[in-house]
């Protein structure tokens, strides 16, 4: 049984540590993938930390319901419920709604949040991928986000782009050679 496996098993026997080592596990990848994915308008009004809260205070509840069907449908959904979350904060923001939403604070969330180390923030090399993904064309940041960021398959990744297999796995390739490229000449190695 994988890790990922069996942390969704303890959560959902009610193991609280078990919840906080799922946070630490994917923490800084659901981070990088709210900060890419917020885009401009929602990057202004809110705070990429605020987001990843709210994610895993619904997930805290929704996990109780998730049945795992194979190894990385765990880091799969997840992503899933980040995309949710965006799409939400999105119609939310766009319609400006309601004043008084619910603080984020005083949950497991934001101990969590407060526990964890800071490696995202504090981090340069997620500075530098984060910079670097940005300046490439969407197509390619859209592959490697599904690929390498989100853990989809090949597959379900053509599905997404309404590309073929053959044709994702080439983009896929020659996007990370950019990306690999770009990230070398940034940190003067190339």
């Amino acid at each position: 049984m994988s890790l990922s496996l069996e942390l969704v098993r303890r959560i959902q026997a009610g193991d609280c540590e078990a919840f906080a080592d799922l946070y630490r596990r994917y923490r800084d990848r659901l981070l990088l993938t709210i900060r890419l994915r917020l885009g401009a308008g929602l990057r202004a009004r809110l705070e990429s930390e605020d987001v990843l809260q709210s994610v895993v205070r619904q997930a805290m509840q929704d996990l109780q319901g998730f049945e795992p069907r194979e190894d990385g449908s765990l880091e799969h959904w997840l992503h899933v419920c980040v995309l949710n979350k965006i799409r939400g904060l999105a119609a939310w923001h766009g319609a400006q709604k309601r004043a008084g939403d619910e603080p984020l604070t005083d949950t497991l969330a934001s101990d969590l949040a407060a526990a964890a180390p800071p490696d995202y923030v504090e981090s340069e090399r997620y500075a530098r991928l984060e910079r670097e993904l940005a300046r490439l064309p969407e197509p390619m940041r859209e592959v490697i986000l599904l690929r390498r960021i989100e853990g989809l398959g090949n597959a379900e990744a053509a599905r997404r782009l309404g590309r073929s297999e053959a044709a994702t796995a080439q983009l896929h390739a020659r996007a990370m050679a950019r990306l690999a490229g770009r990230l070398r000449m940034e940190h003067g190695d190339g």
